[in-house]
């Protein structure tokens, strides 16, 4: 489990507590209400986290409703909402309600409100216009529905020309009730559920969710050495699908046919030493399913090394073309300073020269047992974010070797101790950092809180595509590359 430090503090002083922790160097990482078993007390949930610690606020709610975070930390804007949203609690004096999960509703109905009335009648959620007008200034609708295969989601641009003046994101048409669903015993194995949160982020969502339940479990050091075989396997993967993206947005077809050749070669590894391609099944709470044999290991070692030389020989290829480099340097720009305004997660935070990876500075697994670098950049642009997906395959390749070289024989599977009360999984997705928190309540998951990487990271694209042209756009997506089934739950 992630250790947690715990404060409580009156709502009236949550603003200047927040307010004194990021002097420190935290960052809003969570925000949700939880409900007492009386179904009246309820709490605001915070957490923070930093290079070196993580914190939980809690802030006991008198009413429905609070003073909004928002207008002094921006990083607060989607929680607050997605708190109305979910679960009726407004943000007073929050300057952005636009509504965050698109989906048929009942009017009064808050679906992590223990006791919601359903007795209203259905309506559509609608979606305004952007707040910019002026003479030449036009309103570009995309989506949800797009060509090709991927998720749906809205994009309402405002632009002047082929310029973007402003960008509005609205995901949640993928929301599906995952929070409610995991509202069971807490003896149940819920993996199967985390695999589907995030598909292509399904073994650090499993992660995430172990950590939460073998809160007082020692799990075997063989276990952890296989579990973080499993975690990068799936961040080399999810790369490589990043990087041939962005060479086919940019017209280079050989590049982004090699890439996808190399992607492929990872899945079918996976599916050859996991019997998944995507290794789903392979996780359990206390350990694993299955082991990995000695050929298995030998077969991932030996293709994780070849595969090294390959994406350096697909990057050099990609990056000598001046017309790509034209098309990605200066592009999508976020600052470091709009990376912790907002605070962004993941390859997309190290982009912009933020040198943080769950992995690194609160390591879970096998993490704390072998070496790591972060993998930075600075520009922070379509380039920078390449950059930081090249590189951390290579450290994905130097995790995974000492892996196999350091685990040893060994027990895979252990007796879990079932938690109570809170407990919390703190993961480095592929997209970034993931959090879990679980309420337990006499044996009962009561509140369980899922936090993808996607999540703060969306707002993000709405400042980096600000000044650039239309046609940019597909590019700079890809180059996030985040989830709409994540983020949405």
């Amino acid at each position: 489990m992630t250790s947690v430090r715990e404060i409580s503090v009156a709502i009236e002083d949550l603003a200047e507590t927040v307010k004194a922790q990021m002097s420190l160097g935290f960052g809003i990482g969570c925000m949700y209400v939880t409900e007492q078993s009386d179904l009246i007390k309820r709490s605001l949930e915070m957490i923070m986290a930093s290079n070196d610690d993580v914190l939980r606020i809690t802030a006991p709610l008198s009413d429905d409703a609070y003073a909004a975070l928002t207008p002094e930390f921006p990083s607060a804007n989607v929680y607050e909402r997605e708190i109305w949203e979910m679960s009726n609690v407004f943000p007073i004096g929050h300057h952005d309600m636009r509504p965050l999960k698109i989906r048929n509703v009942r009017e009064g109905i808050y679906p992590m409100q223990k006791a919601a009335d359903t007795s209203k009648v259905s309506y559509r959620v609608h979606i305004p216009g952007n707040d910019v007008i002026g003479k030449g200034v036009f309103e570009i609708p995309v989506g949800p529905i797009h060509a090709g295969v991927i998720e749906p989601g809205h994009f309402r641009f405002s632009v002047a020309g082929e310029p973007i003046l402003m960008l509005r994101t609205y995901m949640g048409y993928k929301y599906r009730g995952i929070e409610k669903m995991m509202e069971t015993p807490v003896v149940k194995d819920n993996t199967r559920l985390m695999e589907r949160v995030s598909g292509d982020n399904a073994i650090a969502h499993s992660l995430a969710y172990l950590q939460a339940m073998e809160r007082d479990t020692e799990i075997p050091v063989r276990a952890q050495y296989v579990r973080t075989i499993y975690a990068e396997l799936e961040r080399i993967y999810y790369m490589l699908n990043g990087i041939s993206g962005i060479a086919l947005d940019t017209a280079l077809s050989v590049p982004a046919s090699k890439g996808y050749m190399l992607k492929e070669r990872i899945l079918r590894l996976n599916h050859k030493v996991s019997g998944h391609r995507m290794l789903w099944g392979t996780l359990r709470p206390g350990g694993l399913r299955k082991d990995l044999t000695d050929e298995s290991a030998k077969e991932i070692e030996k293709e994780v090394v070849r595969l090294k030389f390959d994406v350096d020989e697909l990057f050099d290829i990609m990056t000598s073309s001046p017309s790509f480099m034209d098309r990605v340097e200066s592009t999508g720009t976020v600052t470091k300073d709009e990376a912790v305004l907002m605070r962004a997660v993941g390859p997309i935070a190290r982009a912009s020269g933020i040198d943080y990876d769950v992995r690194k500075h609160h390591p879970y697994a096998a993490y704390g047992m072998i070496g790591m670098r972060t993998s930075t950049h600075t520009s922070g642009d379509v380039f920078a974010r390449l950059y930081v997906k090249k590189k951390e395959i290579s450290e994905s390749v130097s995790i995974i070797t000492q892996c196999i070289n350091n685990m040893g024989r060994g027990d895979i599977l252990t007796k879990v101790k079932m938690p109570e009360g809170f407990s919390m999984g703190m993961t480095e997705s592929p997209r970034g950092e993931i959090m879990h928190c679980m309420h337990v309540v006499n044996g009962e998951i009561w509140r369980y809180k899922i936090r993808d990487a996607s999540f703060p990271n969306w707002p993000v694209i709405e400042l980096a595509v600000v000044g650039d042209i239309v046609p940019d756009f597909p590019l700079i997506n890809k180059s996030f590359d985040l989830s709409y089934s994540g983020n949405d739950l």
